[in-house]
């Protein structure tokens, strides 16, 4: 942030309406009160709160006709050619309302985990990869996702002494984004707002410090198209460049819920020296790696993922759909013809 910028935020809080000032404060007092809770408790008022999201999705688009939701997205991910199989786990739906709720426990209580009682909370057996990369002195990607508990992940980050930058998607109301700020950067992790942000992520890699990006997205505009849980997906491509360009290696990692806050680290893949001189392939392919690690994240857990996203809403174009009206497997995808010019 500039010095221009930090001179304007106080006006910016002037100006900001009461109600945004009530609504950031009731969260307050809702993060405390659930901070507050024994944890079998906090995690019983969840699972109260998971019921109205289960019947939502219980009764909502079941044919999966919507372009994105979770009723499309189980159709295309569970299905013969994919790494999760034709099978949809038993109870994947309430299972996955379930974490969902547990989501916002676990966000309520990260202040609870320090750097005495971390390996309590977390199984962090597979650091040493990730030890072993940043010891290289390039500064460190990691790409993650919607996979398991990403705030625990960032979180646990700095406890272990790593200068992570997460990037993330700000609140629009600036007095709830300056308390949500406020808690993920309790163990010393930095947060940056994705918006224009490269600038910022090649600096904090020049200075050989880490940064964490949110990689199982995309959108219309993203130009990469490359395999997730088996079917072709727009994809940010953020990892990828940054590698190109400063050689940091990239750490595929999630953390994976265990249990009542219980979580383990898990290391995909470390991805080095992965430029050929070929830029476009370059991007398909190291994008593609990352992609492939994520959904050995999803398989481990299939219930701790984003099932409601749109992950599979932006198509790439010239696509055919099968049959079923569903994207094509990636194999197929590959061995189709490209379309006429």
């Amino acid at each position: 942030m500039s010095e221009h910028e930090h001179e304007q935020e106080p006006q910016k809080r002037t100006s900001e309406a009461l109600w945004q000032r009530l609504a950031a404060g009731v969260f307050a007092a809702f993060i405390w009160g659930v901070g507050a809770l024994p944890t079998w408790l906090a995690y019983a008022f969840a699972d109260m709160m998971a019921v109205p999201w289960y019947l939502w999705w219980r009764c909502s688009d079941v044919r999966g006709r919507r372009s994105k939701g979770y009723w499309r997205n189980v159709a295309i991910a569970f299905r013969d050619g994919t790494p999760l199989g034709p099978v949809r786990p038993r109870r994947h739906l309430w299972r996955w309302s379930r974490h969902i709720a547990w989501l916002m426990v676990d966000f309520c209580r990260l202040r609870r985990i320090d750097a005495a009682n971390l390996r309590r909370h977390c199984d962090i057996t597979e650091f040493e990869p990730i030890a072993t990369a940043y010891a290289e002195g390039k500064g460190l990607i990691f790409a993650t996702g919607h996979v398991g508990v990403w705030d625990v992940g960032g979180y646990a980050a700095a406890l272990l002494g790593l200068p992570i930058n997460s990037v993330f998607r700000p609140s629009p109301l600036p007095a709830l984004n300056r308390l949500i700020e406020r808690l993920r950067t309790g163990s010393g992790q930095k947060v940056l707002a994705r918006k224009n942000v490269m600038w910022t992520l090649k600096k904090v890699l020049a200075d050989k410090h880490v940064v964490a990006i949110m990689s199982d997205g995309g959108g219309k505009h993203s130009s990469v198209v490359a395999p997730f849980l088996g079917t072709p997906a727009r994809t940010v491509a953020t990892p990828a460049v940054l590698h190109l360009l400063t050689g940091a290696p990239i750490v595929v990692v999630a953390i994976l819920r265990t249990g009542r806050m219980r979580y383990r680290l898990h290391v995909f893949e470390v991805i080095r020296n992965a430029s050929t001189g070929d830029r476009e392939r370059d991007l398909v392919e190291i994008t593609t790696r990352v992609n492939a690690g994520l959904s050995r994240g999803v398989a481990l857990a299939p219930e701790q993922w984003f099932w409601q996203s749109r992950r599979f809403r932006h198509r790439p174009p010239g696509e055919v759909a099968g049959p079923d009206g569903l994207p094509p497997l990636a194999a197929a995808a590959k061995a189709a013809p490209s379309p006429a010019p």
